[in-house]
């Protein structure tokens, strides 16, 4: 609790005096939170604000970048913290092809393929393997998650099957299977993103977090 206390009192801070760099000038890279170990330096919060822009196709403007300063400096705090607690458990798999679903769908907004939202990210200033990492670090930290607590997750199957029972009507068996299949792996799920949750807040309060 403390170290969120700190967390929201520093962003807060960071975002009322960081001089955050002017459209299109040159910026000088210096450190702006100690995370562990790790460093976020203002070059990483230029390229995860203007990566959040561009694939939510917003208008890269001062006040939007300003809008996202908060956000951004949240999730590559975030980022580091998962990153750290993965090397950790030295989790190296993940499942390629939803990797290479996200960024079909996110190149899909643009109507254009991997190469074409490769174009995108240079023409913008901002990196695409950065952009890619960010999405290959969630996937591993769900491995993680599933690796700890995949002995941890018993799913009620009266409650199963009282949620067959109302929408079971006029389905052969082969459907009704597939709902079942359904109603399991969304409540599988479910379990695990307590996990993930309850996992990622015992370690912001383990890690030292300090705004420069």
């Amino acid at each position: 609790m403390k170290n969120k206390i700190l967390l929201s009192l520093g962003i807060f801070i960071l975002i009322n005096n960081f001089s955050f760099f002017e459209l299109k000038s040159q910026i000088i890279n210096v450190i702006v939170v100690k995370v562990g170990n790790s460093l976020i330096t203002s070059i990483d919060i230029e390229n995860e604000i203007i990566t959040n822009l561009l694939i939510n196709k917003q208008e890269i403007t001062q006040e939007n970048i300003n809008n996202n300063k908060n956000y951004s400096i949240k999730n590559l705090i975030k980022k580091l913290i998962k990153k750290n607690e993965i090397n950790k458990y030295e989790i190296k798999k993940y499942s390629k092809d939803d990797l290479q679903n996200y960024i079909n769908s996110v190149a899909k907004k643009f109507n254009t393929n991997t190469i074409g939202l490769k174009e995108i990210f240079i023409k913008s200033g901002v990196s695409y393997d950065s952009f890619v990492e960010r999405h290959e670090t969630k996937l591993l930290w769900n491995t993680l998650i599933f690796h700890i607590y995949k002995n941890q997750i018993n799913i009620n199957m009266i409650d199963v099957e009282n949620e067959i029972e109302k929408i079971k009507i006029n389905k052969n068996e082969i459907e009704i299977e597939k709902i079942k299949e359904d109603i399991l792996l969304k409540k599988k799920q479910e379990k695990l993103n307590l996990f993930s949750r309850s996992h990622y807040s015992n370690l912001e309060n383990t890690i030292p977090i300090n705004f420069q």
